[in-house]
C-alpha cells in the first residue's frame, strides 16, 4: 500500500513539473514572438524615417524607395511570420502619417 501512495506521490509531481514546463517553453515562445514583432515595428519604423526626411519631387525614387521598404518588409512573409509583417507595414504607415500627412496622401494615391 505503501509503494503505490509513493508511486502516486511521484507520478503526480512528474505531471506537475511536466506541465510547469510545457508552460515555461510557451511563455518563452510569446516571449519570442513578441520580441520578432518589437524588432519588426522597429525596423518599420526606421525604414519610415527615410521617406520622412526627405523631399520627394522625383516620383521614380520615391517609388524605388517604396519598392525598398516593401523587400524589407517581404523578409517577414517569406520566413513565414505574418504577424511580423503586419507590424512592419503598420508602423511604417502609421510613422509616415503621423509625421508627413501630405507624403502619406500621396503614397496611398
Amino acid at each position: 500500500m505503501k509503494t503505490s501512495v509513493i508511486i502516486s506521490a511521484f507520478a503526480t509531481a512528474a505531471i506537475s513539473l511536466c506541465a510547469a514546463c510545457s508552460s515555461c517553453s510557451e511563455t518563452e515562445h510569446t516571449e519570442g514572438i513578441t520580441a520578432e514583432i518589437t524588432a519588426a515595428q522597429m525596423e518599420g519604423r526606421s525604414a519610415a524615417r527615410i521617406f520622412v526626411s526627405n523631399d520627394w519631387k522625383d516620383t521614380i525614387q520615391l517609388q524605388h524607395r517604396l519598392l525598398e521598404a516593401r523587400s524589407r518588409q517581404s523578409k517577414y512573409i517569406i520566413d513565414g511570420k505574418p504577424e511580423c509583417a503586419a507590424a512592419f507595414d503598420s508602423a511604417f504607415i502609421s510613422t509616415i502619417r503621423a509625421v508627413r500627412p501630405d507624403l502619406a496622401r500621396s503614397i496611398r494615391h
